[in-house]
């Protein structure tokens, strides 16, 4: 392990007391600790810092500790993140522990208990061999197919200016990590590089993260607040989800694409700032135009360099490293000994064809890994939801094995969830009305006492 001179660890609690407490205890243990007191700012840190370690409250303003740690492990799945709460129960600790979080603490805890949870936390902090000996990655994107292999040269390609680009494409591709590859491999990757969803915000509340406010600008602005277009001055910052903003905010982004210089809100001094801005959307913004939901001129603004990130299913050549990359980083973080899968399972997931792409591998391969204690995963245990798009002959052979499955596997979810349907159906990665259905098609309603179901 590093030495604690080394590691940065960001605290996030919205207690005051308890989160100078926690910063003042790890300082002294000889760490660099960064803190906030709201999910939002914590985010905000986190993406500006990279620490290699993150304790966080469960219940926070702006945004909860299970959204920041699936948001964090999304962009470092080997991060080690703490979660703390003054609910420890049993159930929490387990959804924390599933949901790739390295602990969890019942507060009140103490000082002991929290020095060993960290110092635990950070005993290992290197990246399997599996990311790079085993498979072909760039930058944390996974695959050598022809059209990976095009990206990675247009990433290099891109980091080479500084003109605004827009990455398009279907939801869980990656397009953060492309934005992130095209920052690291450029002139600017000693500086910032900022992220913000647009479609998280309302328009007051983007207009406030994006340039910031004065004190007093509105209420709850007790203090001055600086934008991440002043944050990030000299840096890069990717604008997410540009499809969902409103016209209005479209208007002063078009202002500070063709001025590079802002005000902030409830300010009167004209701010200049040096940015590199990177765009991105899942949505269409041609047909957008043409609803009269997106501005054209800003379209042009934003489009100067086009990157579109294939889908999964036109490059099912990479999903055996995808796999062996997932599995290996999901194992680590369930503690399981990783299964190695057949060339016959692998060959059932490319007959899928993934409409959630990788995003929705990844939760795939992570309840396999749950439910099964295997050390050989063969193509019995790859089965889909009966509407997916497995091919009808692939269905039809199935049907028998895979309705078998499907009754032990929500039996089992059942189980752990304390016989709780809307906690079932989480586990299982399902929405509630369809673990209802199952459940009638089962007659599992009328076997409490194998499920312990909660009326």
């Amino acid at each position: 392990m590093s030495e604690a001179k080394e590691i940065m660890i960001l605290v996030i609690e919205d207690d005051k007391t308890m989160c100078e407490g926690i910063q003042t205890v790890l300082e002294k243990a000889g760490y660099h600790v960064i803190s906030a007191l709201d999910g939002i700012k914590g985010s905000r840190l986190f993406t500006q810092y990279n620490p290699q370690l993150v304790i966080t409250d469960l219940k926070l303003p702006g945004k909860g500790g299970m959204h920041l740690l699936h948001e964090f492990l999304e962009i470092n799945p080997f991060l080690p993140v703490i979660l703390i709460s003054a609910y420890g129960t049993i159930d929490l600790a387990v959804t924390a522990l599933k949901s790739g979080a390295k602990d969890f603490i019942a507060k009140p805890f103490s000082i002991d208990e929290l020095k060993i949870k960290v110092s635990q936390a950070l005993e290992d902090l290197t990246v399997p061999e599996v990311e790079a000996d085993m498979i072909s990655t760039f930058h944390g994107m996974v695959g050598s197919s022809p059209d990976m292999k095009d990206l990675y040269e247009k990433v290099k390609q891109v980091a080479r200016v500084d003109s605004p680009a827009l990455i398009t494409g279907e939801s869980g591709t990656g397009k953060e990590l492309i934005a992130r590859a095209i920052h690291k491999e450029g002139k600017r990757s000693g500086k910032q590089f900022l992220a913000v969803n647009c479609g998280g915000f309302t328009d007051s509340l983007l207009e406030s993260e994006l340039f910031g406010h004065e004190k007093g600008a509105f209420t709850g602005a007790i203090r001055q607040h600086k934008g991440i277009f002043e944050q990030a001055d000299g840096g890069t910052i990717l604008l997410d989800e540009i499809g969902e903003i409103s016209r209005q905010m479209q208007v002063k982004l078009l202002r500070i694409l063709q001025h590079q210089a802002f005000y902030r809100l409830g300010g009167t001094e004209e701010i200049s700032t040096d940015v590199r801005i990177i765009a991105s959307t899942n949505r269409n913004l041609k047909e957008a135009i043409v609803k009269k939901q997106f501005r054209e001129d800003l379209y042009f603004r934003l489009n100067v360099i086009p990157i579109d990130v294939p889908p999964l299913r036109k490059r099912y050549s990479d999903i055996p490293d995808l796999v062996e990359y997932i599995v290996t980083m999901k194992s680590r973080s369930l503690d399981k000994e990783k299964p190695v899968f057949s060339n016959e399972a692998t060959e059932r997931l490319k007959q899928y064809s993934w409409p959630g792409n990788i995003r929705e591998l990844e939760n795939f391969l992570e309840r396999i890994l749950i439910f099964s204690n295997k050390k050989m995963i063969t193509a019995d245990d790859i089965y889909f939801d009966e509407n997916s798009n497995i091919p009808i002959e692939e269905k039809e052979k199935l049907t028998g094995v895979l309705k078998d499955k499907e009754y032990h596997m929500i039996k089992e979810a059942l189980k752990k969830a304390g016989g709780i349907k809307q906690r079932a159906a989480k586990i299982l990665g399902v929405k509630t009305s369809t673990l209802y259905y199952k459940m009638n098609k089962y007659g599992l309603f009328d076997k409490k006492e194998e499920t312990g179901i909660d009326e």
